[in-house]
């Protein structure tokens, strides 16, 4: 007993240092992509990355996730969330208009990162959310911020604020869009706020960020999938725009499973969060400071990294079920456990769990990517003590003989001597002497003499009955 409590002490003592929380993929991600056949070097690598599963949110894999970088393109997936939590309380509405305005037209022939928008045209909802996720278009940012707040420092207040909520601990907006106030050349101004800065957070903010997005609005990779959107059809203003995505179905660097979510760049680099899934896993992940972005051809590196990673851990992770539905003994505790209990975890290791009040904890899970995430863990009842759990032989027999012919057989046999025996005590024993006195008939009186001993061959029939049942289920039970 002593030994087992000292197990159970050190087993979580190891839990909670970490043991067995090693990312896949450590150090070697330059040996993976190189194995993968992508012809990279020590210079293509990330600054900071991190890979998390979508299903639970833990970390499979990270290099200096918690340092401060310059979001730039990718932080006005905030400016999206937001959107999306209009359209979901019914503020707004994907075919919900907004008319350009001569402001917005300036800000669209400014030299950053952005897309043509003519003052007095209409532009839907879901036109702008595909310009500003997918080629980062700063005005179509700008212009859903002020579609839910006409003052631009009021929602950035609200970035902020829900950033906050998400558990994005380390993460200052100043901008709707990533790029620096003073770049909008007075167009665009968040009074309160650094001109000066972008937004700066980590990639594990981000992939936070990206979590929660998934999470609550999945629909977003309907737009973040798709090879090509045309806005304004039919009109003078229609443009078609294709993605810059190229680990999607059909880019140069496909990998399957791939549908979002969104590539970037920043004085670091280039800079990406890739999304992808197979066989019921979803993957994230979140890579910086790739390459150079004033150099087109040091681009393939964010994707050829990015996918190293998702098919590193498609090969050693799933999504499987960890423990079943129904009776089930944890802590040595007889549980009912309610549903199965799914997840996502290394591929060919057991699983260990702890149960108190009614909940069941998955112990030996990767850390999460952060505390709003939620814990990994299963409801269950407790099963009432009875007769037969104490017993722990009768339950294992129940459990382990199967309800074959055999087992019929054998049960039949067991029940056939018992009325064996029982007749066999209603039988009454006749002695030489009474037989003899009866002045039987030839054949009677022969078998009188030797007095037949019917009481003792009934028990014994039905012993030999009762036995060999119960020897047919003992050996079922063993094998």
């Amino acid at each position: 007993m002593l030994k087992s409590k000292l197990f159970k002490l050190l087993f979580g003592f190891l839990i909670v240092l970490g043991l067995g929380h090693t990312p896949v993929l450590a150090d070697d991600l330059l040996d993976k992509a190189q194995q993968a056949g992508y012809q990279l070097t020590e210079t293509d690598l990330p600054e900071t990355g991190i890979v998390i599963e979508a299903t639970n949110g833990q970390i499979i894999w990270e290099k200096k996730a918690e340092q401060m970088i310059d979001a730039s393109d990718l932080s006005n997936l905030m400016t999206i969330y937001l959107t999306l939590e209009a359209i979901e309380d019914g503020t707004l509405k994907m075919d919900t208009k907004i008319t350009a305005t001569a402001n917005h037209e300036a800000i669209s022939a400014l030299e950053m990162k952005n897309t043509a928008i003519s003052s007095g045209v209409e532009y839907t909802v879901k036109e702008l959310l595909q310009l500003a996720l997918v080629p980062s278009s700063n005005v179509a940012s700008v212009m859903l911020s002020n579609l839910q707040d006409e003052q631009d420092a009021t929602f950035v207040t609200k970035m902020n604020d829900k950033a906050k909520e998400l558990g994005m601990t380390q993460t200052t907006f100043n901008t709707a869009s990533g790029t620096p106030a003073i770049q909008f050349e007075g167009y665009y101004q968040p009074d309160g706020f650094d001109l000066y800065a972008g937004n700066q957070t980590t990639a594990k903010d981000l992939a936070t960020l990206a979590y929660h997005l998934l999470q609550k609005f999945p629909d977003i990779l309907d737009l973040a999938k798709a090879e090509t959107f045309t806005i304004l059809p039919n009109s003078l203003y229609e443009e078609t725009i294709k993605n810059d995505n190229e680990s999607l179905p059909k880019g140069t660097y496909s990998l399957k499973g791939v549908d979002g979510l969104k590539i970037g760049t920043s004085e670091s680099g280039y800079q990406s969060i890739v999304t992808a899934r197979q066989d019921g896993l979803r993957v994230i992940t979140v890579l910086t400071g790739v390459g150079d972005a004033w150099n087109p051809e040091t681009k393939p590196a964010i994707f050829q990294l990015s996918n190293t990673l998702v098919q590193d851990v498609f090969k050693h992770y799933e999504y499987t079920e960890i423990l079943a539905a129904g009776e089930q003994t944890i802590n040595d505790k007889t549980l009912q456990v309610e549903k199965d209990f799914y997840a996502v975890t290394k591929k060919d290791t057991d699983a260990s769990f702890v149960a108190t009040d009614g909940t069941i904890e998955w112990m030996n899970h990767l850390p999460l990517v952060a505390d709003t995430v939620a814990p990994v863990t299963m409801s269950y009842k407790p099963l009432e003590e009875t007769s037969l759990n104490t017993h722990p032989f009768l339950v294992s027999l129940i459990n382990a003989v199967e309800i074959t012919k055999l087992t019929i057989l054998s049960v039949g046999l067991v029940f056939l001597g018992i009325i064996f025996i029982v007749m066999s005590l209603f039988i009454p024993q006749i002695s030489k002497e009474e037989a003899k006195t009866e002045q039987p008939t030839r054949r009677r009186d022969q078998r009188a003499k030797r007095g037949f001993p019917f009481k003792r061959v009934i028990r014994w029939l039905g012993i030999l009955s009762l036995i060999s049942g119960v020897v047919i289920l003992i050996i079922q039970y063993l094998v």
